[in-house]
């Protein structure tokens, strides 16, 4: 159930939006309440309850729709601060191509109308995404643009293909089952054994383990 008061607030926003709430102990200055639409919810709705709603923080945004669990999940958005200065993101066409991001991403220069076409692709022989600035229509590099340009260009292209890559994974982690994480590990090459947190085969190896990112995931 969701308390009046947080219901009231968010009443008449759509589905997936959020509204600002009164921050709570732990929390930071912008957390958000979003509203859960009830047609993303895969079991029958209780009669009494009057609207679903998640805490959102700043810089995050739910996913509706999804096809298990309760059909939404909150991920992290695209960092603006990587934006390229001077340069707008006016198109992309984009695919996967057996889950790495393949296409073009189309930026234009404030200034001056010029055209740079960012290419996205997996190359195999060193394992990495590769962000090539192109001609607009040709297959050939850029030619008009500084270093500068295209390195501020590129980082853009990168940091937006990188949270596309993170929430896509994310959202396959939430809806996947013990047994197709399993098939997932083992479809990588890190089909290990796994063990829990605490079997005794950990001990001494916590010094070896990297520290956990700041921030929860779904289960808050």
């Amino acid at each position: 159930m969701v308390d009046k008061d947080a219901f009231d607030r968010n009443r008449g926003a759509a589905p997936g939006t959020a509204r600002r709430r009164p921050t709570r102990k732990g929390h930071g200055d912008d957390v958000r309440l979003a509203q859960i639409p009830f047609s993303a919810l895969k079991a029958e709705v209780p009669p009494d309850l009057r609207a679903l709603l998640v805490d959102l923080d700043e810089g995050h945004a739910l996913i509706p729709g999804l096809r298990m669990g309760i059909g939404a999940l909150p991920v992290q958005r695209w960092d603006p601060a990587y934006a390229a200065s001077g340069w707008t993101l006016y198109g992309a066409d984009l695919t996967l191509d057996q889950g790495h991001p393949f296409g073009s991403m189309f930026y234009r220069n404030d200034a001056d109308d010029r055209v740079l076409r960012v290419g996205v692709k997996w190359h195999p022989p060193v394992q990495r995404l590769e962000f090539p600035a192109l001609h607009p229509s040709r297959p050939e590099l850029t030619s008009d643009c500084s270093e500068e340009e295209v390195a501020a260009v590129v980082l853009d292209a990168r940091s937006r293909i990188g949270t596309l890559v993170a929430v896509n994974a994310q959202i396959g982690s939430f809806v996947a089952t013990e047994e197709s994480e399993n098939a997932i590990l083992d479809a990588a090459g890190l089909g290990l054994e796994r063990l829990s947190e605490d079997d005794p085969r950990l001990t001494g190896h916590d010094s070896t383990r990297p520290s956990e990112p700041d921030g929860g995931g779904a289960d808050g």
